[in-house]
């Protein structure tokens, strides 16, 4: 968009990468930064949020491949339920092990 290209839904597929890493850290992206130095820095510098070391490596993956600098690269949609949906199991047991060791961690607080 800011390139001045035509929108494409491979706009929607980098924000949809953005919004996943948000919802795995709990963070705002470039949070250092205006949003005229965002958009600049991600346009024409390439960068992107770092992705957590003990991010599942699925979920890595589509992040990455979300953001890639060539939209035509990016995954359609249908691509990314498929990645989504065969990784079900490891994400929801990931999910789980977290909660409870949120859940855990919290009771020895008191």
């Amino acid at each position: 968009m800011i390139q001045h290209r035509p929108y494409t839904q491979k706009v929607d597929v980098y924000s949809f990468g953005i919004v996943l890493w948000e919802l795995i850290t709990g963070l705002l992206p470039f949070q250092n930064m205006t949003a005229v130095q965002a958009a600049f820095a991600v346009v024409n510098k390439g960068v992107r949020p770092v992705i957590p070391n003990d991010c599942l490596p699925v979920l890595s993956d589509i992040m990455t491949r979300c953001w890639d600098a060539n939209p035509e690269v990016r995954p359609p949609f249908i691509e990314i339920v498929r990645m989504l949906e065969n990784a079900e199991t490891e994400i929801m047991t990931s999910v789980r092990k977290a909660r409870f060791q949120v859940l855990h961690d919290s009771t020895h607080d008191n």
